[in-house]
């Protein structure tokens, strides 16, 4: 599946000081960040949900526990690689809050077989990026979050595993049906390959 081809540019990290008067609750210097870094989690929050108005509350919950944890921000690595997975890790919390709370409301999975390989990510490549995305936001949850941090973020199955906590192999299982159900949606709504 390709990648937003309008994605967000990382913006440039914030300096010490900006970052130690935001963690220290000056409300302008936290402006500053939510600003500089609004469309990136709005951008991860929209490909895991798939809509607005949950990729909207997910984004709050995201600078709300940045507001609560940025002091626990060391510095090991830029903000901007921090900020993303921490940003990423609420993200994905939201999205099993929402799960457990929508299980009754979900549609019935579909039945796609078994995992085959990688490889069958490489056919969604070649189908333009808004059917996709539109698509992708029919997909229940379960697949939907799963196949987005494997082909849009390029988590690996492992790392996909620990952020659902989810045993590997049904995280495998979960890409590989949500790519199918996909590709029958995709025919289903006419979706056209790209030249």
């Amino acid at each position: 599946m390709p990648s937003n081809p309008h994605k967000w540019q990382t913006p440039p990290d914030p300096t010490p000081a900006e970052l130690a008067r935001a963690a220290a609750g000056d409300a302008e210097a936290f402006r500053q960040v939510v600003e500089r870094y609004q469309s990136m989690v709005y951008s991860i929050a929209y490909n895991v949900f798939g809509n607005r108005a949950d990729a909207e509350d997910a984004a709050q919950e995201v600078f709300l526990r940045l507001y609560r944890k940025l002091s626990r921000f060391a510095g090991s690595s830029s903000f901007s690689t921090w900020f993303y997975r921490f940003a990423l890790n609420a993200v994905i919390d939201h999205q099993r809050r929402q799960r457990h709370l929508r299980v009754a409301d979900a549609p019935p999975p579909v039945d796609a077989g078994e995992p085959t390989g990688d490889a069958e990510g490489e056919a969604l490549d070649r189908v333009a990026y808004g059917e996709v995305m539109a698509a992708l936001g029919d997909l229940p949850l379960d697949y939907r979050a799963p196949l987005v941090l494997r082909d849009v973020y390029g988590l690996s199955y492992r790392e996909i595993s620990r952020e659902l906590d989810r045993p590997l192999g049904t995280v495998k299982a979960m890409v590989h049906r949500g790519r199918n159900a996909l590709r029958l949606r995709l025919r289903a709504a006419g979706a056209t390959e790209k030249e």
